[in-house]
């Protein structure tokens, strides 16, 4: 059987400080983009991938799924590896939908966000499916209502290291909830305007830093009119808001005549 594993964008990712754990507490509006892997497992005795990753989720995700079971998963890329736009744990994700599927296993969407959390932050809001407010590591999940936003992907063809990135990132104070209300507030308005304006990454200067082909394109599609332009994760993947369909398709097409990998997408 074959699934779409759809790329994320975080319209706000917030970062605060390290829990018992070591990861960082976060707090992320995630909302899939039709950009997408597809992913296609099929029977088999013995388990395999041939996702080309040497830490390859699709195999951990079968792994932890049902150790005892085989099959044969086949992956379709698309979504740019290190961009900040989840395309390994998408895969992941789409890995535990299919063989909870294929084998039998019956277990709920609710479920498999449990399970999913053991191979990645953010395999369980994939997994959930639609827009989710993203909270603790990336287990916890709420979904929540977003609107049609029509964004451009663009990516400077740097591949970021989240542990880099985090580990230069400045913390923010976990009291803090100007961000999340702010967005909840703007994505409940439906107005462009006030959504743009309440983008935030608190990983954006520390991604910028590291690797400033990012700003480039950050300044690139600001400069272009978009309507909003953040970050999506720990980069290098930067999205802008835009107001239509053909204006998305317009600047992907200026920003890839720029020698940039660049895809006009809708939010799912």
């Amino acid at each position: 059987m074959k699934i779409d594993a759809f790329a994320k964008v975080n319209l706000t990712l917030e970062v605060f400080g390290l829990r018992p754990d070591g990861y960082h507490a976060l707090r992320s509006v995630v909302v899939p983009v039709s950009l997408c892997d597809t992913v296609e497992v099929e029977p088999a005795d013995e388990l395999s991938s041939d996702s080309g990753y040497s830490d390859d989720l699709c195999l951990k995700a079968a792994k932890v799924l049902d150790p005892s079971r085989g099959a044969r998963i086949h992956v379709v890329k698309r979504i740019p590896a290190g961009g900040g736009l989840g395309g390994g744990s998408a895969d992941a994700a789409a890995v535990l939908i299919a063989l909870n599927e294929l084998w039998g296993l019956g277990h709920s969407r609710a479920e498999l966000a449990e399970i999913g959390a053991q191979v990645g932050s953010d395999v369980p809001a994939l997994v959930t499916g639609g827009s989710v407010l993203m909270e603790g590591r990336g287990e916890k999940g709420a979904p929540i209502e977003c609107p049609r936003l029509n964004l451009v992907l663009c990516n400077p063809g740097v591949h970021t290291s989240t542990a880099e990135v985090y580990s230069v990132c400045k913390a923010r104070d976990c009291a803090d909830t100007s961000v999340n209300d702010a967005m909840m507030s703007a994505l409940h308005s439906g107005d462009l305007e006030k959504i743009a304006a309440a983008f935030a990454n608190d990983l954006t200067a520390a991604a910028c830093s590291l690797h400033p082909e990012i700003s480039e394109v950050i300044s690139s599609l600001r400069a272009a009119g978009a309507i909003g332009v953040s970050m999506s994760g720990s980069g290098s993947t930067v999205f802008a808001l835009v107001s239509g369909a053909e204006r998305a398709r317009e600047l992907s097409a200026e920003m890839t005549a720029k020698g940039y990998a660049s895809w006009p997408v809708v939010t799912r």
